[in-house]
């Protein structure tokens, strides 16, 4: 993994190397850049070196006769088979990197390179030729990529913070994707916390002519559909040959690698490949001091049935986000606003990972595709609650409903109620009296129309795919491992893995009963019997022993959001001061979070306290 940057269109470059460098804690190996001789064009990388540590391997990378060059974050797993046949079909390779794979694949097929690559991946090719810049994206969106276009200019990175840094101007919070935030508890799409920065969607390609200022958009990838003449037995081998494929293809690299083992099934699992491949792999586990509710006995079983070499990270003491040394803290990473708790665990076990190993291998994508969420299961309308919400539906438009959340009016409400019951509009219009428009034309509207689309709970595990997987878990875990120059690989969502499981029929892929049908088989031949049968309970810690409500409450009314007036004190200190319900500590959290991303992203005049 790596952190790529670069500006097509702009012939000043100053300032740039400058923002390139704020990524270099993606890449702490190397930095490299190169601008054109003969276009507005200047590319920049920071290297995380995994293959071929040489100097071959530095970016950005050419071809022989340097009309086209790349920049590149992310992990080609079918690299070598690609370089076979490039190889037969006469090119000459001069490192052993998945880059220069990517590089003359470009050169001998085009943009059908990106439709031939199996892994984790963004980058940018320009080409001198056409005088274009290709950008691509990942079919699940591991890897991140954003761009700022305006004025016939176009800006890329892999974090926000390298454009805000290149053009000051783009520093201009997005009210609607903060609406959102405060919604959902993160930002969903393709909008990003800026109003002039923009995600590149999973899945696509971005071409940029440079003398017009022209863009196209391409997806080059889609979901499959439902195969119902897939019988269990096939569907069972299938699965568990993808899924010792990838292990074993993900586990290639010149670093040492390791597995993040939480105890769940998922990371378990792939544990388990893992170790088949690599005996005595290293497997880490993030342990909280006092904390009840630790997976620490089940990492450890796992661990030793698998005879891993385990180690278990102790965070101990009350948590204070900001950490002594050079390395920074858990909110420096998030250039965008993230309201998961697990955004903490997730930092601090890739800290402690990131010292031993460079590359480490995780479960995520498991509860997406094999409906492992208990709101997969329970999503689809009984009689009794779909009279309830058409009552509802109606006495809202009499004006006398209740609103959201303490009230449902649809399945898209009852979704966002089992997923993040968080603030409703009424309470915003007040916190955030400059958003109206913005809160008015919020959540609860689109998504119960939405819903009418979403016919089964596979729709919902869609949804799921398309927006919390890859907007909350994965960025989450981007911005957490990366912080420390930590690769994080995703078995499970190798795209054959992903298009076999979408297609399966709902009686073997069920989101009943905990759902992971298939993936339960698989371990209850590869683990022990315990871990099959344990509820689950997701990478989490306990907030509130770490991090107190006073110390909350006491930032935010405090903070830049109020100073700037953003937030209103009068209305802050009433529903500080209100009786709250149940889920009072997220909608804390969630604002908590705002004034942390606020204080260093949007208001960066002061260190945070």
């Amino acid at each position: 993994m790596c952190g790529l940057f670069g500006v097509a269109g702009r012939r000043d470059h100053t300032g740039l190397r400058d923002a390139a460098l704020t990524l270099r804690h993606r890449g702490p190996d190397g930095f490299g850049e190169w601008a054109s001789a003969t276009a507005p064009v200047y590319l920049a990388h920071c290297r995380l070196a995994i293959i071929d540590l040489s100097e071959a391997g530095r970016q950005p990378m050419a071809n022989a006769d340097g009309s086209i060059q790349i920049t590149y974050n992310g992990e080609i797993y079918n690299f070598r088979e690609l370089r076979t046949e490039l190889e037969a079909a006469g090119h000459r390779f001069q490192s052993h990197t998945d880059t220069e794979t990517i590089v003359l694949g470009y050169q001998q097929w085009g943009e059908g390179i990106v439709e031939r690559l199996r892994g984790i991946f963004a980058f940018a090719i320009w080409d001198s030729r056409k005088g274009k810049l290709l950008l691509a994206r990942d079919r699940l969106g591991v890897k991140p990529l954003y761009y700022a276009l305006r004025g016939g200019e176009l800006a890329f990175a892999s974090e926000t913070r390298a454009l805000l840094a290149a053009s000051p101007s783009l520093r201009a919070a997005s009210p609607s994707a903060l609406v959102q935030f405060l919604h959902h508890g993160y930002i969903q799409g393709s909008q990003s916390a800026w109003q002039g920065i923009h995600r590149l969607p999973p899945a696509t390609m971005m071409t940029f002519d440079v003398a017009t200022g022209a863009t196209t958009l391409t997806r080059y990838w889609s979901k499959p559909v439902i195969d119902s003449s897939t019988s269990a037995t096939d569907a069972l081998s299938e699965l568990t040959a993808l899924l010792d494929d990838a292990v074993r293809e993900e586990l290639v690299a010149d670093v040492p690698v390791g597995c993040f083992l939480s105890g769940g099934l998922d990371s378990s699992l792939v544990s388990s490949f893992a170790a088949a491949h690599s005996p005595r792999i290293r497997t880490y586990f993030a342990d909280f001091e006092g904390w009840q509710g630790s997976e620490r006995g089940d990492a450890q079983r796992v661990a030793e049935w698998l005879g891993t070499n385990h180690h278990v990270e102790n965070i101990g003491g009350l948590f204070s986000h900001a950490d002594a040394g050079d390395e920074g803290d858990v909110f420096d990473a998030y250039d965008e606003p993230n309201g998961d708790e697990a955004i903490i665990p997730t930092w601090h076990l890739s800290r402690a990972i990131g010292r031993r190993v460079k590359v480490a291998l995780s479960g995520d994508g498991g509860d997406e595709l094999f409906a492992g969420y208990k709101r997969h299961g329970t999503i689809m309308p009984t009689p009794r609650r779909q009279l309830a919400w058409q009552v509802e539906s109606l006495r809202r438009r009499l004006g006398l409903g209740r609103e959201w959340p303490q009230s449902c009016a649809g399945t898209g409400e009852y979704f966002r109620f089992l997923m993040c019951p968080a603030f409703a509009s009424a309470e915003l219009r007040a916190l955030f009296p400059a958003w109206q428009d913005e809160i008015d034309a919020g959540a609860p509207a689109r998504e119960n129309a939405a819903a009418r689309t979403r016919r089964d709970p596979r729709d919902w595990q869609l949804f799921d795919i398309d927006t919390y997987l890859v907007d909350n878990n994965l960025a989450r875990m981007d911005r957490g491992s990366m912080a420390h120059g930590l690769e994080v690989r995703v078995p499970m969502l190798d795209h054959r893995i992903v298009e076999l499981a979408l297609a399966l029929p709902a009686t073997l892929n069920p989101a009943s009963e905990g759902g992971k049908l298939l993936l339960r088989r698989i371990a209850g031949q590869r683990l022990p019997r315990e871990i099959l049968d344990k509820p689950k309970q997701g990478f989490s810690f306990p907030l509130h022993r770490y991090l107190r409500p006073e110390q909350m409450q006491a930032a935010v009314s405090m903070g830049v959001l109020v100073e700037n007036g953003l937030l209103d004190r009068n209305a802050l200190a009433a529903w500080l001061a209100a009786a709250h319900g149940s889920n009072h500590p997220l909608k804390l959290w969630l604002l908590y979070v705002m004034e942390q991303w606020a204080l260093r992203w949007l208001y960066p005049r002061r260190k945070a306290a």
